[in-house]
């Protein structure tokens, strides 16, 4: 069939739309009417987006005040005497002439329905000029970074009086998206200071001879071809909601080769107690949940979700929201593509005992109301008892999502050769087009440790790594989350998961029987849409395909290390007392755990935030500093008094945290040299100082988990109350990921409450000179002698 295919090509299909052909024997054309029912959910989804935009137009004002302010003008001038202000004033006179000009035949209306027309429009106009200026002024408040840099209970009247104003212009009862337009742009640093800083980050790393080699770089850079690489990023950065984001994106994520397992996704975990569980069943957690993430998610649809806020006034960017569900990573051979399905995604794919289904998540279809939770229930129990029934899979097939552990050149390949037409292709589709992907697994999670191996990678065949999150279930009734992280940072994934897992905390939507519970007994024999399993065809080829696809996920499995661990002895509640920041406190924990774990100093990379911008993501915090580096020596030093490694601690940690507030304020490093570089890629240009600059390896990558995104702990708190279980029970310890450098260790950690640190460390079995327990050990030994600094006086 080659010749057919040269032939005929497809200049462009829709399932909507006119569809054009070639081939030898002419031209062909169609047309796609959708069905009635189709045209009219169109229209009103649109009414409704129109309606969100409305509102998000005018906010903080309600659209009624907007409507009545019109109508109450238009009714003013109407009414006024012809000598009037309203009537004869420059303002009225501008818009008489301008309408006369625009509409020449208004005029002919009787005077009193034209003049009131004016005045709609004008009024109109005005409202939304006023709206334009409340939204630059508001934008003026949140470019303002004074207040990040107090100390705490540190009083400034500026801050005083600056949130004052950010209260009165940020409005009451936001919608999620209300705060977009008026985030302030990502600003460009100047080329000189960011130099600078990458120097002194730098400078601690380094012998003399070799910082006066990059120093030379640097200065070479700035003198010769910064300058111009500099003044095209500036006009990125106004032509641009972000000037890093969508290279970031792109390059970073999307461009990768490697296999998404381990070297890209993450996981999360569930309660710090893995016995604490509401339920017995598996498939009523599952249930729970489910139905959880999806009133999540019409939140999300709606605009109900409240945006997050710093202290309660300062926005975050809620842009990455967008993608939590319905999101599907298309892999390419040269790069993927992130693709939404939001309106045709109404059903989620189900892994059960090797094979996948189709789980309808609403009544009649596709359009009908959400199903309970008894429902969802009972779509899981018939899933289970389906694909126990049907007997044992092949291990093609019960591995099939392998495919997406290969690295993406060969995934992209398999996925065109194997999946893009007929029943397969129709099966993928079902895959990823579905609101997100719940794992029924036959195993018992038994600890952190073993728990967050397995989420991140299952057994290499059953997780589908490529969707923007699974959903995993043991049958020891708890659960976790594997994520993508092309569409989205870790912090959000972990408030929908801490939503979705806290309110079914408190809720407790279980019976006696440990089923969920019946709204109505019509619930227990209600209709509902069946599930469907998926069907494939699996060639020889294609069982190759997958078969070698599992065997190199293994290899890369059998090589990852993982330890989880919990330091009780102390948390924040302790750290406080040191008068520095928690954060930085850890962080030097750990630079003193990999001095004594390697005997070296290394470049470290530690993951801050810049979502007080539009379309923000991710900078980095270089932890490595002169100063760091004198109190870790100091600390292994036997002549220092506890006194004297204290003032270095407290001294190293003040520099961290300005660090770090830079990086929040859009003075980071590592951001602005990477677009750098993209631009001189982009024009040819060879920078030695770029190259040297980006190809240093991040041997210590870290990364803090939030805690506490949401309200519910509250309520948590007092459902538990009378129960065998506890707040430190249902705490979750956060998740983790694997380690960048193939020498270097991966680390995740939590300030979980007052009396609790967690920590998730990962490396390679294969470098010899990298244990994740060892390094896990290291990190309690640091935590230990920095608390032996505390004196508190008699």
């Amino acid at each position: 069939m080659a010749e057919a295919h040269q032939a005929i090509g497809v200049f462009d299909e829709h399932k909507r739309g006119v569809e054009l052909l070639y081939s030898d024997e002419g031209i062909r054309i169609s047309f796609t009417i959708p069905p009635p029912h189709e045209i009219r959910r169109s229209v009103v989804r649109e009414l409704f987006h129109l309606q969100r935009a409305a509102k998000r137009g005018v906010y903080p004002a309600p659209p009624f005040v907007a409507i009545l302010t019109v109508v109450a003008i238009s009714v003013i001038v109407a009414f006024s005497p012809t000598e009037s202000w309203w009537r004869s004033g420059p303002i009225s006179v501008v818009v008489w002439h301008v309408g006369n000009f625009l509409m020449p035949y208004w005029h002919l209306l009787p005077n009193s329905i034209y003049v009131a027309y004016l005045a709609a429009w004008a009024a109109f106009l005005g409202l939304l000029l006023l709206m334009a200026v409340q939204r630059l002024f508001l934008r003026l408040l949140l470019s303002y970074r004074g207040w990040l840099y107090l100390a705490p209970r540190q009083k400034s009247r500026v801050v005083m009086a600056w949130a004052a104003l950010l209260k009165v212009f940020g409005g009451r009862h936001p919608l999620t998206y209300s705060f977009q337009d008026a985030l302030p742009r990502l600003p460009l640093p100047p080329l000189k200071d960011t130099i600078q800083r990458y120097l002194k980050s730098v400078h601690p790393l380094l012998t003399s001879k070799e910082y006066e080699e990059v120093e030379r770089m640097a200065d070479e850079f700035v003198h010769k071809e910064g300058p111009k690489l500099q003044f095209y990023l500036y006009l990125k950065s106004w032509w641009s909601s972000n000037y890093v984001t969508d290279w970031w994106e792109k390059y970073v994520y999307l461009k990768g080769r490697s296999s998404l397992m381990i070297n890209s996704n993450y996981y999360a975990l569930p309660g710090a107690n893995l016995d604490f569980s509401l339920t017995k069943k598996p498939v009523a957690l599952a249930a729970a949940l489910v139905h959880e993430f999806l009133l999540f998610k019409q939140d999300l649809d709606r605009e109900h979700l409240a945006p997050q806020l710093i202290r309660g006034i300062v926005p975050l960017c809620m842009s990455q929201y967008q993608r939590i569900f319905s999101c599907t990573r298309i892999p390419g051979r040269e790069t993927d593509t992130l693709k939404l399905y939001h309106h045709k995604s109404k059903h989620i794919a189900v892994f059960c005992h090797g094979r996948v289904f189709k789980m309808p998540l609403f009544e009649k279809g596709q359009y009908g109301k959400l199903l309970t939770k008894f429902e969802i229930q009972r779509q899981f129990e018939w899933i289970e008892a389906t694909a126990l029934a049907t007997g044992a899979p092949s291990k093609a097939e019960e591995n099939l999502a392998a495919l997406t552990a290969a690295g993406r050149i060969e995934w992209a390949e398999n996925r065109e050769q194997f999946l893009s037409s007929g029943v397969n292709k129709r099966s993928l589709e079902v895959i990823e087009s579905a609101v997100f992907v719940v794992v029924l697994q036959n195993d018992v999670a038994k600890d952190w440790t073993s728990m967050g191996k397995d989420l991140i990678h299952g057994n290499g065949g059953n997780r589908w790594f490529d969707k923007s999150f699974n959903l995993v279930i043991y049958k020891n009734s708890v659960a976790g989350i594997n994520a993508e992280h092309a569409w989205a940072d870790a912090p959000v994934m972990a408030h929908a998961w801490e939503q979705v897992y806290t309110t079914q905390c408190y809720t407790i939507p279980y019976d006696d029987n440990g089923d969920t519970l019946v709204q109505s007994e019509d619930e227990r024999e209600s209709k509902i849409p069946p599930c469907r399993m998926l069907q494939w065809d699996l060639s020889t080829s294609l069982e190759g395909a997958v078969l070698k696809s599992l065997s190199d996920a293994e290899k890369a499995i059998s090589d990852f290390d993982l330890k989880v661990i919990s330091h009780t002895d102390y948390g924040k509640g302790l750290i406080k007392k040191f008068r520095v920041s928690p954060d930085a406190f850890i962080q030097m924990a750990l630079q003193l755990a990999y001095y004594r774990n390697s005997g070296t100093i290394t470049q470290t990379y530690e993951s801050s935030m810049t979502r007080l911008y539009r379309d923000g993501r991710t900078e980095t915090v270089r932890p490595v500093t002169d100063e760091s580096k004198e109190f870790v020596l100091g600390m292994v030093d036997p002549k220092l008094s506890d006194a004297e490694k204290l003032k270095l601690l407290q001294q190293a940690c003040d520099v961290h945290q300005d660090s770090y507030r830079n990086a929040m304020s859009g003075k980071g490093i590592d951001r602005h040299l990477f677009t750098l570089y993209c631009v001189s890629v982009g024009f040819g240009l060879e920078s030695p100082f770029l190259n040297n600059a980006l190809s240093r390896p991040w041997r210590l990558s870290t990364s803090q988990q939030p805690q506490q995104q949401t309200d519910n702990w509250r309520l948590v708190e007092k459902a538990l109350e009378g129960t065998q279980y506890s707040m430190d029970d249902a705490r979750c310890p956060g998740g983790g990921f694997g380690p960048v450098a193939e020498d270097g260790y991966g680390v995740s950690y939590m300030v979980a409450g007052e009396n609790m640190l967690g920590f998730h460390i990962s490396s390679k079995k294969s470098c010899t000179s990298t244990s994740s327990d060892k390094f896990a050990e290291d990190i309690e030994q640091a935590l230990a002698d920095l608390k032996a600094l505390w004196h508190p006086k008699e």
